[in-house]
């Protein structure tokens, strides 16, 4: 599962708010959002996208993440909250990204999220507090995010 959320978090959308993959192979379907900005100053941007992966074992759901440092140093994520509430992430990888003149250094992962916390999302959004090695970051997913991922999920059902 780790292997598929990173994949769908390399690849972009093209065009529309929602994507849909499916894997015959492993017998998958994703749906996730482009991304959305929810960050950025002079030295990080944090992107996000809700995404729901299904199979015949069931559903995930959570929230990629891509933490982006433009300075020398790379993100280190120490934990991710919501609230007071500490959330499940798991780091996927750092990669260097987004290479034009130069490249920025990024931590991708997932935040992973109940049916219910997912579900409660699309009608709040989900605020997140990112603490870092190397700088706190702030934002919030946007509810629609949420809501978009699970109405073209029940539309492609």
């Amino acid at each position: 599962m780790r292997w598929i959320l990173l994949c769908i978090l390399v690849l972009a959308g093209c065009g529309s708010r929602t994507v849909v993959l499916r894997d015959d192979w492993r017998g998958t379907l994703a749906v996730h959002t482009t991304a959305h900005e929810v960050y950025r100053d002079q030295f990080a941007i944090v992107e996000v996208r809700p995404v729901v992966v299904t199979s015949d074992q069931g559903a995930a759901f959570a929230v990629l993440t891509n933490v982006r440092r433009r300075d020398a140093n790379e993100p280190r994520i120490v934990r991710m909250t919501s609230g007071d509430t500490l959330l499940r992430y798991t780091r996927h990888d750092r990669l260097r990204t987004h290479c034009i003149d130069g490249c920025q250094k990024a931590e991708v992962g997932a935040i992973h999220l109940s049916r219910k916390a997912f579900v409660i999302a699309a009608s709040t959004g989900l605020p997140l507090r990112i603490w870092g090695q190397r700088g706190r970051y702030g934002g919030v997913v946007p509810a629609h995010a949420f809501a978009d991922a699970l109405s073209r999920l029940a539309d492609v059902r």
